[in-house]
């Protein structure tokens, strides 16, 4: 059940203000899960985390973080933070929205107090993490990430992304492969920061808070790109499961991804991979040879995506639920 959209909150909150679709009087979560307790399911409550905002109109909330804390937002290998993005103007097709950055000192805290209110307050059975990443590898520039790098490794990480630490300018070999592994290392730990943060507040409850993540399915693309290093949160148990977002209607790279997978997750570990398979973009015959592929290859767990597709006709899922009975 999504909670955290754009910056809002889809249920009573000290911390965000609350999506102006729902009314004041109504707290969403708090119903969802009274009710789905009641018939015996479990909430997962869903959280956006960097991603800010993606509409081309500017938020009307004049509370929200884009007005409140334009500071916090991701800058890329310009030097340009998304608070200087004109939403008015078109963007490139690339582009997913305005982040805000786990580089700037005050973000993974103020994620961890977002997250914190919601589980202390809601009886939920699981947090599932959405947008734990940089939106690609041209993010991550924030000054204070640089200024923090500059002055452990007095190198400039610009100066690293744009090959000027390079032999052609006197480095030793040795010393550009170990700064650029540094500088990557240390991207991964400022996002794999929050999840750290999560798990020791929910390591002092007296209750099983279930965490997830939506991943990018290609593991080692997910690492180097995004500069989420979901394998180091699957080997270090700070995750439960992964949903890795294998999407692609092609059966070959769609295997490409499973094959790496199985590649570099150890074997005990694939019952916590639950594999996400598009419902948007084939038919329900190709969902069905996604499920036995994964199935096939030792990842049990599946994940369509998104219901919300196929809601009018909710017919369509009959023959993969069939599938998934025999």
């Amino acid at each position: 059940l999504q909670i955290r959209g754009r910056g809002d909150a889809f249920y009573n909150s000290n911390i965000i203000n609350k999506n102006s679709n729902i009314l004041n009087s109504f707290d969403p979560l708090d119903y969802a899960v009274k009710l789905g307790h009641a018939l015996g399911l479990k909430i997962h409550v869903w959280m956006n985390c960097y991603m800010l905002w993606s509409s081309n109109l500017y938020p009307t909330d004049t509370s929200h973080i884009l007005y409140s804390n334009p500071d916090w937002m991701e800058s890329d290998i310009y030097g340009k933070s998304d608070s200087r993005i004109d939403l008015n103007s078109m963007q490139s097709p690339s582009w997913e929205g305005i982040f805000i950055s786990p580089m700037h000192q005050e973000v993974n805290q103020y994620l961890r107090e977002v997250a914190k209110e919601v589980y202390e307050k809601y009886d939920i059975d699981g947090l599932h993490l959405d947008y734990i990443r940089y939106q690609d590898e041209y993010y991550g520039f924030h000054p204070d990430g640089r200024k923090e790098f500059s002055l452990l490794f007095d190198v400039d990480p610009l100066d690293i992304a744009r090959g000027i630490i390079s032999t052609r300018y006197g480095w030793e070999q040795a010393y550009v492969d170990s700064i650029h592994l540094e500088w990557k290392e240390f991207k991964q730990d400022k996002v794999t920061e929050l999840l750290e943060y999560i798990n020791e507040d929910i390591g002092s409850l007296n209750r099983k808070i279930v965490v997830s993540a939506a991943v990018k399915p290609n593991l080692m693309e997910a690492q180097t790109r995004w500069h989420q290093n979901w394998k180091d949160w699957i080997d270090r148990g700070l995750l439960d499961f992964v949903v890795p977002m294998n999407y692609s209607k092609e059966v070959i790279d769609f295997m490409t991804n499973i094959k790496i997978i199985k590649s570099n997750i150890n074997a005990n570990d694939l019952d916590r991979i639950i594999m996400g398979i598009a419902v948007y973009n084939q038919d329900s015959d190709a969902v069905i040879d996604k499920i036995f592929l994964s199935r096939l290859n030792g990842i049990k767990g599946v994940s369509l995506f998104s219901y919300d597709y196929h809601k009018n006709n909710l017919e369509w899922f009959t023959p993969i639920i069939k599938s998934m009975l025999e």
